[in-house]
């Protein structure tokens, strides 16, 4: 296990540009999302630096009302920025930013600096440079972990977090497991994606995340699961309930690890219903 400590990240944009779910070889990988959530959808793919890290971000709502809390997304393990467009849409008029963090997506793939808490400073970098006075932090799967680190180093900007099906713990990976997601399609036949998830596994040290949430005082939902899958099990939910002050839970039993699975309505509405209670709190 390792302590948390904040990096210092100098973020630097470099390049942007406007563009649309449309693009040439773009490509959602989403099953089982409506239709209405994954057509044309205007967005902006915009570059910056965290030190010489050049990091891929995607960004919605850019002329939202400032009454509307913005939301951040850090990804899964082997995502990628582009998997949050369903989400973008679904909350639009709302700003929302996803970024591919290091080795993944588009951005670099350093030989080296994988490490926790490297990773979050990628997501520090991209707040500091989009320059938010508030937001809330959306984490899926190993998202969560890197929601709850980034909250817990920034208190006062986070407004709330939204977690998504996991514990508040950052894995130790096995020997072999970045070959095992080598069939993804953001992975496969990319040799920079594979440097990224090496270096992922090569450099992971578990994580205990729990005391830290002792320290936030933003409302928290979460979101998880009962069928076969779901990675939020109820010891875990019960040790969130032990170590956060403003907890909303949800768990839907039909939901899998995948909890926009089989209804993405459910899913997007008690997100926006969470998201509009942040909303008023800040007025």
């Amino acid at each position: 296990m390792v302590q948390i400590s904040a990096l210092r990240c100098n973020p630097q944009i470099i390049q942007g540009s406007a563009l649309g779910a449309a693009r040439p070889g773009f490509k959602i990988e989403r099953p089982n999302i409506p239709n209405q959530y994954v057509q044309q959808f205007s967005f902006r793919e915009v570059w910056l630096k965290n030190g010489s890290i050049r990091l891929q971000c995607v960004v919605s709502g850019w002329d939202s009302p400032s009454s509307l809390t913005p939301v951040v997304y850090p990804h899964i393990g082997f995502g990628t920025a582009e998997v949050f467009i369903p989400e973008m849409k679904a909350l639009s008029p709302r700003r929302c930013v996803a970024c591919s963090l290091r080795g993944r997506g588009n951005s670099d793939a350093p030989e080296a600096g994988y490490s926790f808490e490297e990773n979050v400073s990628d997501i520090d970098a991209v707040v500091n440079h989009l320059t938010f006075d508030r937001i809330c932090v959306m984490g899926f799967s190993l998202g969560v972990t890197y929601s709850i680190a980034y909250a817990a180093q920034h208190p006062e900007l986070v407004s709330g977090l939204v977690l998504l099906d996991y514990p508040a713990r950052y894995p130790k990976f096995s020997a072999g497991w970045a070959e095992r997601w080598s069939s993804e399609p953001s992975i496969k036949d990319n040799p920079d994606r594979m440097r990224g998830m090496r270096g992922l596994e090569r450099e992971s040290t578990e994580v205990l995340l729990w005391d830290k949430l002792d320290a936030i005082e933003s409302p928290i939902l979460l979101i998880g699961g009962c069928a076969e899958g779901a990675l939020l099990k109820p010891e875990h939910v019960e040790k969130y309930r032990q170590h956060c002050r403003n907890l909303e839970v949800a768990i839907f039993p039909n939901s899998g690890h995948m909890v926009w699975q089989p209804d993405y309505d459910r899913f997007i509405s008690r997100v926006n219903k969470f998201l509009d209670y942040i909303d008023d709190q800040r007025r």
